[in-house]
């Protein structure tokens, strides 16, 4: 019996606090994408694991909460976007296989890039493809040509000057070799005006062309001697 004001009145116990069912669903949730990511990266070759870690990492990025949004609401062209190029650089990685020491594959924020090595693609001082550069070419251009996208093909260079009739700098052959690549994507059916050449010379190094004290390092202006596919979503 409870009599008011008295020390005997028996307070009516609180409902339990249910606040510990949202942390443990925010808990269940991370723990799901945890193991969609490991078994992601247990299909991915170990040769590849660097350029698909790029993009694990990007897409990480986002939270794992429930979507505020309304239920049929369509998702922002942005994120569309982001998963049809998440979606090509694993599609790509497979391809590529064993000739990940020819071709790196990074996620940029706006684009997929293809970076081809230069020693793999082209003779030096040349702007012919090789015949592994074609043969590369040839298994990475239906994936590119399926879908609608837009290519940036940048042609870079190193610090070592060059003279020719034909190439009377490295302006001139960086772009070349940019316009040969991009014409082989153009005749594999790729259409010429969703691709645009660029020729960037020696301009945007990857790593320095030389030490402090001027001297040239060998495997710094190989790595910097490269065409590089930019892959955008198109319009």
């Amino acid at each position: 019996m409870n009599i008011p004001g008295s020390p005997f009145t028996r307070k009516t116990p609180r409902p339990p606090d249910q606040g510990w069912q949202l942390t443990l669903a925010d808990m269940m949730t991370l723990l799901l994408c945890f193991f969609v990511v490991m078994l992601a990266v247990a299909k991915i070759d170990p040769h590849r694991y660097e350029a698909v870690s790029d993009i694990l990492a990007e897409a990480m990025k986002g939270k794992a909460a429930p979507s505020k949004r309304a239920a049929g609401e369509d998702r922002i062209p942005v994120d569309r976007k982001s998963q049809n190029l998440f979606e090509l650089q694993l599609e790509l990685a497979k391809l590529i296989g064993k000739e990940s020491d020819a071709v790196r594959l990074k996620l940029r924020p706006d684009a997929v890039a293809i970076n081809l090595k230069g020693g793999v693609f082209f003779q030096l001082g040349s702007a012919t493809l090789t015949t592994d550069a074609l043969r590369i070419l040839d298994a990475l251009a239906p994936p590119l040509t399926r879908a609608r996208y837009r290519l940036t093909v940048e042609g870079h260079s190193d610090n070592l000057p060059i003279s020719s009739d034909q190439f009377p700098s490295n302006w001139e052959l960086s772009a070349a070799r940019a316009a040969t690549v991009a014409r082989f994507l153009i005749a594999q059916g790729f259409p010429k005006d969703d691709i645009q050449v660029m020729g960037l010379a020696d301009t945007r190094p990857l790593a320095p062309n030389t030490d402090d004290q001027g001297n040239s390092l060998p495997d710094n202006q190989a790595m910097n001697r490269r065409v590089v596919i930019l892959v955008r979503p198109g319009n």
